[in-house]
């Protein structure tokens, strides 16, 4: 049985997931993302780390919600750093 803590976990999971839904697509879709570089490395090296933890601590909730954010970060700041170049 899920314990009260793990629905709170899964709840905040969903919520912030769905924040990086909108970003991630926008970035994508145009091949570029308009955030700093430095807010994109160090967003993306903080989920990195929380996910290393949340998997130490076997948090299941944690490990969904960081793996999730580190790879939405990821994308975003892959085109930070690599922006698609517009073609004519």
């Amino acid at each position: 049985m899920m314990s009260f803590d793990d629905l709170l976990g899964y709840g905040g999971f969903f919520f912030l997931g769905v924040c990086w839904i909108p970003q991630t697509i926008t970035t994508v879709k145009a091949g570029t993302v308009s955030m700093q570089k430095s807010f994109l490395v160090m967003y993306f090296a903080g989920a990195l780390l929380l996910m290393l933890q949340a998997i130490a601590i076997h948090n299941n909730p944690l490990i969904l919600l960081n793996g999730y954010t580190t790879f939405a970060s990821g994308i975003n700041l892959y085109y930070g750093l690599f922006p698609r170049r517009k073609t004519r």
